[in-house]
């Protein structure tokens, strides 16, 4: 199964979600692989440097939380987030 690491800012959109990121690459084997990158001091600035990217050197916010989600739980938040874009999904 692909892990992905998630993380959680102390901010919220206006509709009441909560602002989120989640790292499509790299993609981990498993949810130790995953985790151990959370605590890596050159992984982790891999990942704020990925997100200042991301989101134009301005975060929605700080960050609260990091943590890892399995292929199962990422499908779901995309299916979430496509629906609430206005997308279907055939």
């Amino acid at each position: 199964m692909k892990w992905f690491v998630m993380v959680f800012f102390l901010s919220w959109n206006n509709d009441g979600t909560r602002d989120t990121f989640v790292f499509n690459n790299p993609v981990y084997t498993s949810e130790e692989e995953c985790r151990a990158t959370l605590t890596d001091r050159q992984e982790i600035m891999k990942y704020v440097h990925g997100m200042m990217l991301a989101y134009n050197g301005m975060l929605p916010g700080a960050v609260e939380m990091v943590n890892c989600i399995n292929e199962d739980m990422f499908n779901e938040l995309k299916l979430l987030k496509d629906k609430q874009d206005g997308k279907v999904m055939l």
